[in-house]
């Protein structure tokens, strides 16, 4: 319960539940967080029916907060904090919190991150393009002319590309892809409920982690998940990842770097959609992809909150945080702060600066930040090059969550045209990237 004088969300929001799902169901409720920034940067959640736990939170709004707890990691935990046994990143308490990397602090959480960086070197992100870009043409050759629905188009790079790096045979890949989608979206269940088929879904990618493990152990190749695995640090203790280490990185990396870019990209291509004149300032000045790329990240926001633990008493945006208690901040909404971002509800391709918090802050900054920027670049850039228009082709149909927020259908009509100025004919695709996508 708030202490009297403590701005609520029954009080500021009129009672706007944050933690109904249904709330979400349409995309992120920005013209609540707007409202949200201005009364309250930092206010009291009340539990309600649809809370996990059935405990209450602190929501932090605001770009300045939000950095706040993100670079304090002493005084806001990703495990635990007063006499709270475990914590986490989402709204409900995880036992897991501790065991898997973006649920842990340092040392630990350093000591595994540097392991886990040895294979994911810029040099390793690079190496893909010329595979991915191969990829994502052959994707558009299917669509060149058609409707289609988008989703299933941003789907397939990011998923590509996390089992390449990770060593996922092509076989297997769109078995473990359908796994990580159930994983992500509320459709027919309740907050993270762990129904029959979700379970069983997260059983397969784990089992399935686990054998490929023991595969890259017995014969190292030459992917990420063999580099982990073989990789030492002589200066930390145990000098290599452990076997449950290893498996929970595995589940992790491959469901982070399956969904969520597809989410970015999703999201962004539907801001171009909406906003012709934006798609056009990107075809006819293509140095302006990189800080397009950067707004996407911005705008998409699609891991829309994260979740900290307060460890000792603390004062947050004027409000008196207390061990244990929860601290949810909402990257969708300090994306959008106006003290920081002018006109920040405006999707604004040459937006520069952009201090967005998309790939976090701190020491939880995302490790896959560069081959999610890839990625989204090259979705765009092929599409650029390919299509002189995009339109909607019907009603756009979003998950229903409060955490992963992104496009559950986006139908889409393209119009080939010329290609944009200044940019070269496609080279030719090396004949190992040659096949299906």
């Amino acid at each position: 319960m708030a202490a009297p004088g403590v701005p609520t969300a029954a009080e500021v929001l009129g009672g706007f539940d944050l933690t109904d799902l249904d709330n979400f169901a349409a995309g992120v409720p920005h013209e609540v967080f707007v409202e949200h920034r201005s009364a309250a940067p930092v206010l009291w959640h009340e539990a309600t029916s649809h809370t996990p736990d059935g405990e209450g939170f602190w929501s932090v709004a605001t770009h300045a907060e939000t950095l706040e707890v993100m670079h304090d990691a002493a005084s806001y935990s990703s495990e635990r904090g007063g006499s709270r046994p475990c914590g986490g990143t989402i709204i409900p308490d995880q036992a897991i919190a501790g065991e898997v990397l973006n649920m842990m602090d340092d040392p630990r959480h350093a000591r595994i991150r540097r392991l886990v960086s040895l294979g994911l070197t810029p040099r390793a992100v690079a190496d893909l393009e010329g595979d991915l870009r191969g990829r994502m043409r052959r994707i558009f050759d299917d669509t060149s002319g058609e409707e289609c629905d988008f989703v299933d188009v941003a789907r397939e790079l990011p998923l590509q590309a996390i089992s390449i790096l990770l060593g996922v045979p092509e076989a297997d890949r769109h078995l473990l892809g359908r796994c990580v989608d159930h994983a992500f979206d509320f459709k027919d269940r309740e907050y993270f409920e762990a129904t029959d088929d979700v379970a069983a879904d997260m059983a397969t990618l784990y089992l399935y982690g686990v054998d490929l493990i023991a595969e890259k152990r017995a014969c190292p190749a030459d992917d990420m998940l063999s580099s982990v695995i073989h990789a030492r640090l002589p200066d930390a203790d145990p000098p290599e990842l452990t076997e449950p280490e290893l498996q929970l990185f595995f589940s992790l990396l491959y469901s982070a770097g399956a969904e969520t870019t597809r989410s970015a990209s999703s999201a962004g291509i539907l801001a171009l959609a909406e906003r012709p004149d934006q798609w056009w300032a990107l075809r006819e000045n293509p140095v302006l992809v990189t800080t397009a790329v950067e707004e996407i990240v911005r705008w998409s926001a699609p891991s829309a909150y994260n979740r900290r633990t307060a460890t000792v008493d603390v004062e947050l945006g004027g409000m008196a945080v207390r061990a244990g208690d929860k601290v949810v901040f909402w990257e969708a909404s300090a994306n959008r702060d106006e003290r920081v971002f002018p006109d920040a509800m405006a999707f604004d391709v040459a937006r520069d600066p952009n201090p967005h918090v998309g790939f976090g802050h701190g020491i939880h900054f995302c490790l896959g930040a560069n081959l999610a920027r890839l990625e989204i670049r090259i979705v765009l850039e092929e599409a650029l090059d390919r299509f002189e228009t995009i339109d909607l082709a019907g009603p756009v149909e979003w998950t229903r969550s409060n955490k992963h927020t992104g496009l559950r259908h986006l139908p889409l009509r393209f119009r080939p045209g010329r290609r944009r100025p200044g940019r070269p004919h496609p080279a030719p695709v090396h004949p190992a990237t040659r096949s299906s996508p």
